[in-house]
């Protein structure tokens, strides 16, 4: 058995997880804008409203680009060692009087 495989087995990451994670979460965050500004550029070209849906799709594009971007940084600062990673974008758990 190579270590690859008893790293999966024992659920444990190492750097080459991580490093294709951080290319994963890349190319979705930049994939969001493409496909965002694709849909505002393709209803300008329906309803004749050039530039409006397109600016607002790369609002939404670059909105979505941030969010994935502040997601992948708290996976990539997590520690390796047993963490939850479902964890991650969970709302911390704070009293009402903190919110």
């Amino acid at each position: 058995m190579s270590t690859r495989d008893s790293e999966s087995e024992n659920g444990t990451s190492g750097t080459g997880s991580r490093v294709g994670s951080s290319y994963q979460g890349a190319v979705e965050a930049v994939g969001a804008i493409l496909v965002a500004a694709g849909i505002g550029f393709w209803l300008d070209q329906r309803f004749g409203s050039a530039p409006g849906f397109l600016l607002g799709g790369l609002a939404v594009g670059f909105a979505a680009f941030v969010l994935r971007l502040m997601r992948m940084r708290r996976l990539l600062e997590a520690p390796p060692d047993g963490d939850d990673a479902s964890q991650i974008d969970a709302p911390p758990n704070r009293p009402r009087s903190e919110r």
